[in-house]
């Protein structure tokens, strides 16, 4: 987390407020959240199953993101109570609304050139 005191933090204030893409690109940051948002659609809406598509991630980090994805709105964590406790995430309308774009930049990515 960034002091919210810093110049850091300062910084990005200033960013969002003047470039709302800055903004957007800063919620969607993160190396693995476009990976989760597409496999949580795909019905992977469990830890253990997002684990399986993406083994590289450690399960600190895949945490975080769905921490960070879930304060943002984009997708929603329930709690089913049954022996064991069984955790589902879902999309919200927000993280819905995000796929489309993600298709976008994968195709603008494809056509680049390198």
């Amino acid at each position: 987390m960034i002091k919210e005191t810093s110049s850091n933090a300062s910084n990005r204030k200033f960013l969002r407020s003047v470039c709302r893409i800055t903004g957007a690109l800063e919620i969607l940051s993160g190396r693995w959240k476009a990976l989760v948002l597409i496999h949580i659609s795909e019905g992977k809406n469990r830890f253990s199953l997002l684990k399986q598509v993406l083994p590289p991630v450690s399960d600190q980090v895949l945490g975080r993101q769905l921490r960070e994805l879930e304060a943002e709105g984009l997708i929603t964590k329930a709690i089913i109570a049954e022996v064991p406790v069984r955790v589902d995430y879902s999309l919200t309308d927000k993280g819905a609304a995000v796929l489309p774009i993600l298709d976008e930049l994968a195709e603008w990515y494809d056509k680049r050139g390198d």
